[in-house]
């Protein structure tokens, strides 16, 4: 093996190519990534004799089970307990976390990580390579559900020649394994990953100390993190605010320090307000999620109809004000470079050929379907009128099914709903994300009932191809199956914010797909006087 350094991220950012800076890492034939990578200037003048913040969560955790993508609240509170080989630094590179560095082999089929040393969870159990053995092990089984299960399935061997050394065989080259190892969903976890009380148990920064069910969360350091030492937080008090607005005046009125799921509706008013901090980026994709498996929704030119009757320009506007960006092909982000805007505009708001389609089909005289959505966030409920209004302009009566977004996850885990709003995975910016939306098991990200085997071929070439104009081809024949087939409805990309006191140093957001790993950022956050 060869080893490379890691180039510096303004190199990446200067060359730029096919697959963003993600190419970088991913067509090395070898490289090495390093601990100094990692250093963060945490000088202590001006900070704050009173380290606990304050934290107004959106939502409480339904619960954080290993693997599995659990909604937005349940990521943030995974990127502050456990972290895995890698994370994502502020640039949203792949980054040393539990492993201090790794090397590829030339045909990219091994990876070879070394732990650092003495390791340990928060429980005080030591952290080895065999811990990361079977957590790759329990992704890798289909029925426990992990988001990344086809990625781990792609591991033929796990070598553990020592408790400091993994070496991971793949059966064909990944060209995102860094990103999926660096998404806190591919945290490792001891061998009993819940602990009796519910609580995660990891070796990420921070634990959780106190769970008051319904109320909140207490997290401390954890004493036994690797970089302990720069953990400058005494506590975070993490109360669970459901209510936008509860969360909004709680900041604004110094109760919380920081708030996450900032409705868009707030934006201008917390940029104008002193002391206040908003940071609103582009985030994830949304889409009307279908129920494949029987009457109307199972005929493609019916969901095509569907497609064509929302008006995504006005989505955008009610469920972001604006901020985010219509679109209806596959949910790959505008920036990057396997968007495809002739793809994402091939929806156009046309009810007359919605009509048509709906005719050809043999429901020409319309039906009745559910719509499940959520009132608990910002957006759901307005955009959940605009469909309904849409659809009845084209002869489909829609009834809105509307509660908590815990009740969201419910309906769309059982698979027990017509049309549901939600979007499909998308926990890292690499298309390989891709694979979540058509493949695995029921969720509430995927629709349910999904013909995986239309899909499955290309994405998994498309995740075994490196960056550049074949990988471009794959993703594009992808996207012109997707738009024959319909296998749910995509919308475009919305927005997300953090908003939080000018107190608070060092906290990086991430954009995009990654947003939800800006947590690990409080890694080494702190507040000022």
């Amino acid at each position: 093996m060869v080893k490379t350094t890691r180039r510096d991220p303004s190199a990446a950012r200067s060359t730029r190519s096919l697959g963003g800076k993600v190419a970088v890492l991913a067509t090395a034939t070898a490289l090495a990534i390093s601990l100094a990578s990692c250093a963060t200037d945490t000088s202590s003048s001006g900070a704050a004799s009173d380290q606990t913040l304050s934290y107004g969560l959106s939502a409480e955790p339904t619960d954080i089970k290993t693997g599995v993508d659990q909604g937005s609240a349940a990521k943030e509170v995974v990127a502050l307990v456990r972290r895995g080989l890698l994370q994502y630094d502020s640039d949203g590179q792949p980054a040393p976390a539990l492993a201090s560095e790794f090397e590829v082999s030339e045909d990219g089929l091994n990876y070879t990580f070394t732990l650092r040393p003495e390791l340990k969870f928060s429980n005080g159990d030591s952290l080895t390579s065999a811990d990361v053995k079977r957590t790759f092990e329990y992704f890798a089984e289909p029925e426990n559900g992990a988001t990344y299960q086809s990625q781990f399935a792609g591991v033929t061997k796990i070598d553990t020649p020592d408790d400091s050394t993994v070496i991971v065989t793949l059966d064909t080259p990944q060209t995102a394994f860094p990103q999926v190892l660096a998404d806190p969903l591919s945290a490792i976890v001891p061998e009993d990953p819940l602990d009796s009380e519910g609580s995660p148990v990891g070796a990420g920064p921070f634990m959780i100390t106190e769970y008051s069910k319904g109320v909140s969360f207490t997290l401390e350091p954890n004493p036994d993190f690797y970089n302990a030492d720069k953990v400058e937080l005494d506590s975070i008090e993490m109360t669970f605010m459901p209510d936008a607005q509860t969360r909004v005046k709680a900041l604004t009125s110094g109760q919380v320090q920081f708030i996450d799921y900032v409705p868009a509706s707030d934006y201008q008013s917390l940029e104008q307000t002193d002391g206040v901090t908003l940071d609103h980026v582009p985030g994830l994709y949304g889409a009307l999620l279908l129920n494949l498996t029987e009457g109307p929704l199972a005929e493609p030119k019916v969901r095509q109809a569907i497609a064509y009757a929302v008006d995504r320009e006005s989505l955008n506007e009610v469920g972001t004000l604006g901020y985010g960006v219509p679109g209806g092909g596959l949910p790959i982000p505008e920036d990057n470079d396997y968007f495809d805007e002739k793809q994402a505009k091939h929806f156009s708001h046309d009810p007359k050929k919605a009509k048509d389609l709906l005719a050809e089909a043999g429901y020409g005289d319309g039906f009745s379907l559910d719509l499940v959505t959520t009132s608990q966030y910002f957006g759901y409920t307005e955009r959940a009128q605009v469909v309904k209004s849409d659809l009845a302009e084209v002869g489909i009566d829609v009834k809105l099914v509307t509660g908590d977004y815990a009740n969201l996850i419910s309906k769309g885990d059982s698979g027990d709903y017509d049309l549901l709003l939600s979007g499909p995975p998308a926990a890292m910016s690499d298309p390989t994300a891709l694979t979540g939306a058509f493949i695995g098991g029921p969720s509430f990200v995927r629709s349910y009932g999904i013909n995986e085997d239309l899909y499955a071929s290309l994405l998994t070439e498309g995740a075994q191809t490196p960056n550049g104009e074949e990988r471009e081809k794959i993703y594009h024949e992808l996207g012109e199956i997707f738009l024959k087939n319909v296998p749910f409805v995509t919308t475009g990309q919305g927005t997300t914010a953090f908003a939080y006191s000018d107190s608070l140093e060092g906290f990086t957001t991430i954009g995009g797909a990654l947003v939800y790993s800006s947590l690990y950022s409080f890694e080494t956050v702190r507040l000022t006087d």
